[in-house]
């Protein structure tokens, strides 16, 4: 029990060998070095071509999500909009009650006559399909 005073004390009292401490940032020091030598790798060419391809297919892949979303998303063309003009007039013929958005179209209608700002659904693929291009050319420009 006495020697491990005894061994406490003088280590409270701060007697260090010099060698010691010089060994351990010795060591510390050749493992910092060592470390720095392992961040770098080698570089081929391989690697950066495989680096520009996943990039490219990346890109590709993300376009074509966007592509999927125009082309589910719904939009009203002119043939929508005159089917549903002819089937209010149907409806008021053979005396059948209107639906609240039917007679609101139907004011509107005799409000303004046919106005109508929509485009045919041919026009509208057209539009969509100089989108799509557009969406697909910026992945085939990324170098």
């Amino acid at each position: 029990m006495t020697l491990r005073k005894t061994h406490i004390k003088q280590l409270n009292k701060g007697k260090i060998n010099f060698f010691c401490c010089l060994h351990v940032w010795a060591v510390l020091m050749l493992f910092l070095f060592s470390g720095a030598d392992y961040a770098e790798a080698q570089e081929y060419a391989t690697d950066r071509l495989f680096m520009k391809q996943y990039k490219k297919t990346k890109c590709r892949n993300e376009a074509e999500k966007i592509i999927r979303k125009i082309k589910k998303r719904p939009e009203m063309t002119l043939e929508h909009e005159v089917l549903l003009i002819q089937n209010i007039w149907v409806k008021l013929r053979s005396n059948l009650p209107l639906s609240p958005g039917e007679r609101k179209l139907l004011k509107k209608l005799k409000e303004k006559g046919i106005v109508s700002k929509k485009m045919r659904s041919k026009e509208i693929w057209k539009h969509k399909a100089t989108q799509f291009k557009d969406i697909r050319m910026k992945c085939k420009q990324i170098r």
